[in-house]
């Protein structure tokens, strides 16, 4: 296709020339064309100025200049924090703010106050040990405590209020008295308004308790792991007891599971207290209810229960061989209770009435009519016979007498026993029994002196009326002396003494 250009295909060089001058006066501003002093021409370009602004250089230049004053500011911030934290550091652990942390928390317990080895950094507070001591009139003796860790608040610094989350300690050992009537409190007033210290927990992973005199306590707990929570939502500390061992004088050795107590004002509720067998942790053993140790006239009681607890955590292991099993309590008007008022002279006593547990059964043993029963009848289950559905009555501790009353055991068939056995401070036994032997099992033994001694029938069984004594350990009771005075039966002749004697002596061996 021909070219619609009226421009040439080739150019002389004199018509070059003349279009490069035509060229040079139609955009002066793009150059000029001059001839040099040697002839040879050349297009001149004017010079173009520079512009006097540039927003994207200035822009990274004040980007610049800002992140140096930034990071010279935050480095003078960290400098002065730095030398406001160090100061108040070396502030916190001087004398002065040493001082003023025993105020603070002689006012917060109202209890004179030692520390040792106290050091504060910025996380935690820490000392060697503290103890706090409180006059008579509160129940509150004193409370040791060894390797105190506190993690503290930065406000705490500033030296008016200590707080944090935790306070704990290593080990403590806190000793409760009976308050003295009359007697003050606290050796300091409370604070107005919030407390000095506050702290939302405390806690100490081994505790020993003691109530009384510390070298012969009424009570004493070890190796508890406790926790103090100070106020909860509806205004009452509460106290957290997880393990540990119980010790009561005159009682048999128990274990704490847990125990949740709250405290109001002078009031002591214990929500929940859970104890176990010594070396069972099938059955248990709950009291609740209140405590007001302000009041000496006034009778704590707390609710007792049991559930599939072993006979011997209530009795002991001394009258725990005679009777034993398991054991639930039932319901019954005023019993089931642990009762005690908050003197010297408290007098705790315990009662309650049980039954044996479904999956249990209770047994009688060591006592010397049962050999003899047994030997008798010839039938070895009544030396040690064991009672199952409906066994139950009532065990009742005070004064260090423990007494089993309306006992009901009743195996059919065989054997029943009714009564009261207790057992003094000093393990001798005292009370009486009502046994009774199958009907059928009287009439077909082979020592018909039995017949006469049992008396007519009653509810299938024939009775006997045994009084029991002797030591806890080697128990007695009259079932020899009735075998002796019993008359021989029609046609049995009558034989010496002696020989009666020597009768009961071979009834009564071991086979």
């Amino acid at each position: 296709m021909p070219s619609s250009s009226s421009e040439p295909e080739k150019y002389s060089i004199d018509e070059m020339m003349d279009r490069l001058k035509s060229s040079s006066s139609e955009s002066p501003e793009e150059g000029e064309l001059v001839t040099r002093a040697d002839g040879t021409q050349a297009i001149r370009v004017r010079k173009r100025k520079r512009r006097s602004s540039q927003p994207v250089k200035k822009g990274q230049q004040t980007s610049r200049r800002m992140r140096i004053f930034q990071i010279s500011a935050a480095m003078i911030l960290v400098f002065v924090a730095a030398l406001f934290i160090g100061g108040a550091v070396i502030y916190a652990n001087s004398s002065p703010f040493r001082e003023g942390l025993l105020r603070k928390i002689e006012q917060a317990s109202g209890a004179e106050v030692e520390i040792q080895q106290f050091r504060i950094n910025p996380k935690t507070a820490n000392a060697a040990g503290m103890t706090l001591k409180w006059p008579a009139g509160n129940i509150l003796s004193s409370v040791t405590l060894r390797s105190l860790s506190a993690e503290v608040s930065p406000s705490t610094f500033l030296g008016k209020v200590m707080k944090g989350e935790e306070v704990s300690a290593s080990d403590a050992v806190l000793e409760l008295k009976y308050p003295q009537a009359g007697e003050i409190t606290r050796h300091f007033p409370t604070s107005e308004g919030l407390l000095p210290i506050r702290f939302n927990r405390y806690r100490v992973p081994s505790l020993t308790l003691t109530l009384g005199p510390p070298t012969t306590p009424i009570v004493k707990v070890t190796k508890s792991e406790v926790s103090l929570n100070p106020e909860t939502e509806n205004g009452r500390a509460l106290l957290n007891f997880y393990r540990g061992d119980i010790e009561m004088a005159g009682w048999p050795k128990l274990r704490l599971d847990r125990a949740l107590v709250g405290i109001r004002g002078d009031e002591f509720e214990v929500i929940n207290l859970r104890v176990l067998h010594e070396s069972d942790s099938r059955g248990i053993f709950d009291l609740s209810g209140k405590i007001y140790p302000y009041q000496p006239d006034r009778l704590s009681s707390l609710k007792a229960v049991v559930q599939s607890f072993q006979i011997e955590g209530l009795t002991g292991p001394a009258l725990g061989r005679l009777f034993s099993g398991r054991i639930d309590s039932t319901s019954a008007t005023k019993s089931n209770f642990l009762s005690f008022l908050p003197t010297a002279d408290a007098a705790p006593t315990l009662e309650i009435t049980f039954q044996v547990s479904p999956s249990s059964q209770i047994e009688l043993r060591g006592f010397p009519f049962l050999l003899a029963i047994s030997q008798a009848l010839d039938d070895p289950w009544f030396q040690s016979p064991v009672f199952e559905v409906d066994a139950g009555g009532t065990i009742h501790r005070e004064n260090g007498i423990v007494t089993f009353r309306d006992l009901n055991f009743e195996s059919k068939g065989r054997m029943a026993v009714r009564g009261k056995v207790s057992m003094a401070l000093n393990q001798e036994l005292s009370g009486h029994l009502e046994v009774g032997v199958a009907e059928a099992m009287i009439a077909s033994s082979k020592t018909p002196r039995l017949k006469n001694m049992f008396g007519p029938p009653k509810e299938g069984f024939r009775w006997i009326s045994l009084k029991i004594g002797g030591p806890v350990a080697t128990p007695s009771d009259n079932f020899k002396d009735i075998f002796l005075k019993a008359s021989a039966a029609s046609s049995e002749a009558t034989a010496p003494e002696e020989e009666e004697v020597s009768t009961f002596e071979q009834l009564t061996r071991p086979k």
